[in-house]
């Protein structure tokens, strides 16, 4: 499945080697190392315009938050049926018109681990088959022959050959021609400049988050805590891959070189994000109000876990100073626990009869419409929706604002079919129990005159 990857690679080294080792004075080695950095920098350069433009649309998508957010919120109070799919294409649309495409993110990933993983891999085969000295090596690794393994095999990086690592066994190292001190003499420091250069970026990209976090949102929330937490397992990384695992020095160099791009690169882009497009005012204001919106709710549920918790205390010691008393503090600590659920409770409640009462709304504007049009069809027609209309009793303009709280095309027309129809409803169960109640009392008088006609 990899055997690709390492094709492209060594494909890449091979052809930075043969342009670097025509250069005179060039020495083998140098050429490989150099080789290895060079790959670094045609794979970013390559990737260096889409990294700029996913930056840019990620901040573009960030500014258009309070636009997104007001798309939502008129077609959830729309009683348009198809009003899901008109927020979905709002949304696309104004996408579109920004030149915002979510996909070309996953592009440099996408790219880069590949790459990391093509290397590792060439970088492990060659130091396999380099471990009984170079001059055994006859193998091919990708597109590189075995004369230019060899060669690999025996560059080194300031006198440690690319394919060892600190962890690699002695018998291994002693065939390389090092030994362990020496690579991790060289080895050590770049191994904690990788970490360090990782501390960095994931710093940045931790700060560019929490200064565009959508705290309303809590996959975005839950996004944050796990990229900070990420930051101090990024950071330790390097350091237990590059000590105790099987890392090449030469890994080391390009994960060095990256990350150094990667920092410098995420430094230069925010600087020019910045001054070409700043937050604007309207997000900011939006990240503050849903920013202090959390904060008020995570304040009162402290708040109501501290009166709970007091009131679960003062029926503890209420208990321990009068014993007679246990069974009406603890009826009082729990009616205090209940009324606190039963108002949540309704608020809920309340909400989801709002839903409801929209959803209900949208089913009775979908009989309202043509198959072909969206308009409101003509009242004349003979239809089963117009008939019901006929039959019910005009009511009056609803005089209360709750009456009016349902806007959209159709109107107040909706809000008094819902009235009639609620009317209705309310009509034909007074007759049923006025129907129930005569015959009740229809059994009781025949009943009464049974039992006056047994007593005479």
């Amino acid at each position: 499945m990899l055997a690709p990857l390492v094709f492209v690679i060594s494909g890449i080294l091979k052809a930075w080697h043969l342009v670097i080792s025509a250069v005179p004075g060039v020495s083998a080695s140098t050429a490989w190392t150099a080789s290895v950095v060079l790959l670094l920098i045609t794979v970013r350069t390559a990737l260096l315009p889409i990294a700029y433009k996913q930056l840019v649309m990620g901040r573009k998508t960030v500014n258009l938050r309070p636009e997104f957010a007001a798309i939502r919120l008129k077609y959830a109070r729309s009683i348009d049926p198809n009003a899901a799919k008109y927020e979905k294409w709002a949304a696309q649309e104004l996408r579109k018109q920004h030149g915002i495409n979510v996909w070309t993110g996953l592009i440099p990933p996408l790219v880069q681990i590949p790459v990391f993983i093509g290397l590792y891999r060439m970088l492990r085969h060659m130091a396999a088959v380099g471990a009984h000295g170079s001059s055994h090596v006859t193998e091919r690794v990708g597109l590189l022959s075995g004369d230019e393994v060899r060669g690999f095999a025996s560059a080194t990086f300031s006198g440690v050959p690319l394919p060892a690592y600190p962890a690699m066994p002695q018998p291994q190292l002693a065939e390389l021609g090092t030994s362990f001190s020496d690579v991790l003499s060289v080895a050590t420091p770049l191994i904690f400049a990788a970490a360090a250069f990782t501390g960095i970026n994931m710093a940045i990209s931790v700060n560019r988050l929490r200064r565009t976090l959508d705290h309303g949102s809590r996959f975005m929330r839950g996004t944050y805590k796990y990229l900070v937490f990420m930051t101090f397992f990024a950071v330790s990384f390097p350091l237990f891959f590059g000590f105790f695992g099987p890392a090449p020095l030469a890994i080391v160099v390009y994960w060095v070189c990256n990350n150094l791009w990667t920092m410098s690169q995420n430094a230069i882009i925010t600087i020019i994000l910045e001054a070409r497009h700043p937050l604007t005012p309207e997000f900011k204001a939006l990240r503050d109000q849903s920013r202090d919106a959390r904060r008020q709710q995570r304040k009162n549920r402290r708040r109501n876990r501290r009166e709970a918790r007091s009131s679960r205390w003062r029926a503890v010691a209420g208990t321990i100073r009068h014993p007679r008393r246990r069974e009406e503090l603890w009826d009082a600590h729990r009616t205090f626990l209940a009324e606190r659920e039963a108002a949540a409770k309704a608020m809920t409640d309340r909400q989801m009869a709002q839903k409801v009462k929209i959803h209900q709304t949208r089913q009775l504007a979908r009989l309202l419409r043509t198959e072909s049009q969206g308009d409101l069809p003509s009242m004349d027609r003979p239809t089963r929706v117009n008939d019901a209309w006929r039959r019910t009793a005009p009511l009056p303009e609803p005089a209360t604002q709750e009456d009016e709280r349902i806007v959209g095309k159709l109107g107040k027309v909706v809000v008094r079919m819902v009235l009639a129809k609620d009317a209705q409803d309310k009509k034909r169960a007074e007759t049923k129990r006025a129907k129930a109640a005569a015959r009740l009392k229809a059994r009781a008088a025949a009943r009464a005159a049974k039992n006056a006609g047994l007593d005479g």
